[in-house]
C-alpha cells in the first residue's frame, strides 16, 4: 500500500464530512437572510483546505492534472475570500451565494464520497460513479453562474479602481476557464462511464 493512501483516505474523508455540514446548513438556511453568518467560515475554511489538491496533483500522490486543478481551486479561493469574506454586504444579500454553495458542496460531497469508497478498496455503487461523472451537468453552470455575478457585484460596488478591474479581467477569464473545465468533466464522463 503506497504512503499516500491513507492520508489520502483520510483527506477525502474529512473533505467530505466538511462539505456535507456546508451542504446540510445551506439546505436548511436556504432562504435565511443570515445564511452567510450561518456558513460562511465554514465555506470559507472548507474550500480553503482544498488548496492541499494542488499539491496532491504537483507531487504527483493523485493523476489529477495539475493545471486543471489549480485552476479549480484557485477560482474559488479568490471567491470565498475576495469576494465573499472581502464584499460580505454583496455576499449576503445574494441569492447566487447560497446557489454557489449548493453546488459546490452537493458536487464535493459526492466527489469526496467517491474518492474515499475508491481509496477504502470497497466497490464504488453505480449510483455514486454516475452521480460523480453526471451531477456537474447541471451544478457547474450554477456554481460558475453564481460566481460570475458576486464577483461582478462586487466590482460593481468597491472604490478602488484596481480592485474593480482585477475583476473584471478574472470575469473575462471566466468565459475560457468554464468552457476549459466543463469540457475536461464532459471528456472525464465519456471515458468514465463508457466502462
Amino acid at each position: 500500500m503506497p504512503a499516500s493512501k491513507p492520508y489520502l483516505l483520510l483527506y477525502n474523508s474529512i473533505s467530505a464530512l466538511l462539505w456535507l455540514r456546508v451542504l446540510l446548513t445551506v439546505v436548511s438556511t436556504y432562504s435565511d437572510p443570515f445564511i452567510y453568518t450561518a456558513v460562511g467560515r465554514w465555506a470559507r475554511w472548507t474550500q480553503t483546505l482544498a488548496a492541499l489538491e494542488i499539491l496532491h496533483a504537483a507531487t504527483g500522490i493523485t493523476r489529477a492534472p495539475v493545471f486543471t486543478t489549480f485552476t479549480q481551486i484557485f477560482a474559488r479561493c479568490v471567491q470565498v475570500w475576495a469576494i465573499n469574506y472581502g464584499f460580505p454586504r454583496v455576499t449576503e444579500s445574494s441569492s447566487a451565494y447560497p446557489a454557489m454553495l449548493f453546488a459546490w458542496s452537493t458536487a464535493d460531497v459526492v466527489r469526496y464520497l467517491y474518492f474515499t469508497v475508491l481509496l477504502a478498496g470497497i466497490p464504488v455503487p453505480k449510483l455514486l460513479k454516475w452521480l460523480r461523472y453526471s451531477l456537474f451537468l447541471v451544478l457547474y453552470p450554477i456554481g460558475i453562474g453564481s460566481e460570475w455575478w458576486l464577483m461582478y457585484r462586487a466590482a460593481t460596488v468597491t472604490a478602488s479602481p484596481l480592485v474593480a478591474g482585477t475583476f473584471y479581467f478574472c470575469l473575462g477569464l471566466y468565459v475560457p476557464g468554464s468552457v476549459m473545465m466543463y469540457s475536461y468533466m464532459v471528456k472525464q464522463r465519456r471515458k468514465t462511464l463508457s466502462k
